[in-house]
């Protein structure tokens, strides 16, 4: 019944069942979490720095992909070659399973130890940023908040929204990160405070700029075009650290056109890809690279600390942490 599920999943979104690339020479099948808009900026120069080659793009939420990637694999059929997203814990445990291709790409050898596998099973490519942002046209700047810890305050009862953890990638590593501060009794606060966890960062983003919920945790990414536009937004880069998502890239160890797939993730370390990234509004991961129009500067940053030990927990509690933020939310 799962194989005939996944059969059904491919069918559905125009995919083959094949091994990664099916039995197309020339193409190269991506998942990624990037948003379209930004994948319609990549596309023109990926297509002239690889002519003849045709890029098929698998979009959706990080967590979403995941799951579907998982069970791809367990069933022995994906067309994925690249994975893209916002999840370093599903990279990490890929990486364990024997699911990705080591490759360490000259292009990203500016990349901090950090932010890539040591064996070189992936590396971060670019590093979306949660922060806060609050209408203020609803309300009221004594109100605002200066840190995630302000969000359980009763001032700010039923003003909250977020993301979903569970489709969202960058939210569950938001969720992540805010246990290792504060542990589970912060996320138990923020649902008594009548926080609201639906959608994806862009359904966060209505509600603030509706006023509906004035107070929304999103990626800087989705602030800065609204903020362009003059939207009645504040960003907040909370007090206790904004929460950086490494976002890697990585080359599924099935796919069967393993020398086209380097090749992109080194065009994707390159400038001209990552002023792309940049663009997008997130963050690049080479120390030497500009932030983006209208953000802070990274050294200007307070920014949560990934440190090993806290990625570590989170690989081996991903699912626990999904289930037990489920059914905080539900009581």
């Amino acid at each position: 019944m799962r194989r005939i599920a996944v059969f059904l999943l491919l069918a559905a979104a125009g995919l083959g069942v094949g091994a990664c690339g099916g039995d197309d020479s020339n193409a190269l099948h991506i998942y990624t979490s990037l948003y379209p808009h930004v994948i319609e900026r990549m596309e023109p120069k990926l297509r002239a720095q690889f002519p003849g080659v045709t890029f098929r793009w698998y979009q959706m939420g990080s967590e979403q992909i995941a799951g579907r990637l998982a069970l791809e694999l367990e069933t022995g059929a994906t067309p994925c070659d690249l994975l893209l997203t916002s999840d370093p814990f599903f990279y990490a445990q890929l990486a364990e399973r024997g699911e990705l291709l080591a490759y360490e790409s000259p292009a990203a050898a500016d990349v901090p130890a950090g932010l890539k596998d040591a064996a070189g099973r992936y590396a971060t490519v670019r590093v979306p940023l949660m922060v806060i942002a609050v209408n203020h046209e609803h309300l009221p700047v004594a109100q605002h908040p200066t840190s995630f810890a302000d969000l359980a305050d009763a001032r700010l009862r039923g003003k909250v929204a977020m993301a979903d953890p569970l489709k969202s990638g960058t939210t569950f590593t938001t969720v992540a990160a805010w246990v290792r501060q504060h542990g589970w009794a912060f996320v138990e606060a923020l649902a008594a405070n009548d926080i609201v966890a639906a959608g994806g960062n862009s359904s966060v983003l209505r509600e603030v700029e509706s006023g509906a919920r004035p107070v929304g945790v999103i990626l800087l990414e989705n602030l800065l075009p609204s903020l362009a536009r003059g939207a009645p937004i504040t960003v907040v880069y909370p007090r206790d650290g904004a929460i950086p998502v490494p976002s890697p890239v990585a080359i599924l160890a099935r796919t069967d056109q393993p020398e086209l797939a380097r090749a992109v993730v080194d065009f994707l370390f390159e400038p001209s890809m990552q002023a792309e990234i940049v663009a997008g509004g997130m963050y690049s991961p080479l120390p030497a690279a500009a932030p983006p129009v209208g953000a802070k500067a990274w050294t200007d940053l307070s920014a949560f600390a990934w440190d090993a030990e806290s990625l570590a927990w989170v690989k081996t509690e991903r699912a626990a942490i999904k289930r037990r933020f489920r059914e905080i939310m539900r009581n």
